[in-house]
Order: C-alpha cells, then structure tokens, then sequence
C-alpha cells in the first residue's frame, strides 16, 4: 500500500538515501561524478535529522511496499522573493518509483503544510537543464518567476524558478 506521511526523525537515513540516490541519477550530465560519489550517506542523514527535528518546515515521505521511496519539503520562503511566502524547497523520488502519483500526492502534502503554517502561496527553484522537473511543475500550473546563477559543486549552472501566487492555483 503507497503512502504519503509526515517524515519522522526515524526516516532521516532513508530520506538521505533517495536524496543521494535521486541527485546521482537526475543529475549525472550536470555535476561531476566525482562531486556526485563525494555524497555521504552519514552527512545527508544528520542534516535531515537537524532538518526534521527543528520543527520549522514541513517533510513528508512517500512510501511504497513499506519502503521509503520519495519525500518532500517545504517552508518559508529562503531568498528574499517578495512575492512569495512559502516554498517547495525539494522533491525527490526515486526512478523506480516515478510517474506512479508519489510525485503529485508529495506535491499535495507540502501545499497542505504550507497552508497549515499560515502561508498562501509558494515558489520552487529547479535546474535550467533539469527539463523533466520543469515540465512536471509547468503541468501543476507554476509560472516562470525568474533564472538566477547558482554553483553545485564545482559547475556553474542556471536555476529556474516557478511559483504559485496562490496554492489553490496548484493543478493536481
């Protein structure tokens, strides 16, 4: 049975295994490989424990037979975009398990969540050349903000932003 829930502390290590496992499949033609295997399962769980344990964002986690196979988060706006309060701040799910609604129902927790903190829109930052990101949140309705530079690692890149002036607005 799929489930979508709120991430506990206890699911920080398998958050931190699709997080490096989703960066090293989505991201493998963009960032170096050696940047790429330089993840660490031990410093990605500690910072999803810190991240969950503070208790100001949201985390939810997909599951799938029982397993941990995607998870979201979002919160508070982080950059100073004025027009925007709240903030899809990452989605991942695992390649096995895409294109079978984990995506759209993590999508559906954090816009929950962000309602429940009080916020009444939202803003999401994608790589320029991440082209099936951008496309699944063109299809939810987000509008083109704005591009900015940003570095991962050793590479120069582009990211895109989409927002949502308002989180009714958000096409499931």
């Amino acid at each position: 049975m799929d489930v979508i829930r709120p991430a506990l502390l206890d699911d920080a290590p398998a958050i931190a295994r699709v997080h490096i496992e989703s960066w090293r499949s989505t991201y493998r033609r963009l960032l170096a490989a050696d940047f790429l295997d330089s993840l660490a399962l031990s410093e990605y769980t500690n910072r999803w424990t810190r991240f969950i344990g503070d208790g100001t964002s949201r985390v939810y986690v997909a599951e799938d037979g029982g397993a941990v196979v995607g998870f979201a988060s979002g919160g508070h706006e982080r950059a100073g975009e004025v027009a925007y309060s709240g903030e899809l701040y990452a989605i991942y799910v695992l390649d096995a398990f895409q294109r079978r609604g984990h995506g759209l129902e993590l999508v559906r927790a954090v816009v929950g969540g962000l309602q429940e903190m009080g916020l009444d829109d939202m803003i999401i930052w994608v790589l320029k050349d991440n082209r099936p990101a951008r496309l699944f949140y063109e299809r939810l309705g987000g509008i083109y903000v704005r591009t900015q530079p940003i570095t991962v690692g050793s590479a120069s890149l582009e990211e895109v932003s989409y927002g949502w002036p308002r989180l009714d607005l958000v096409r499931y």
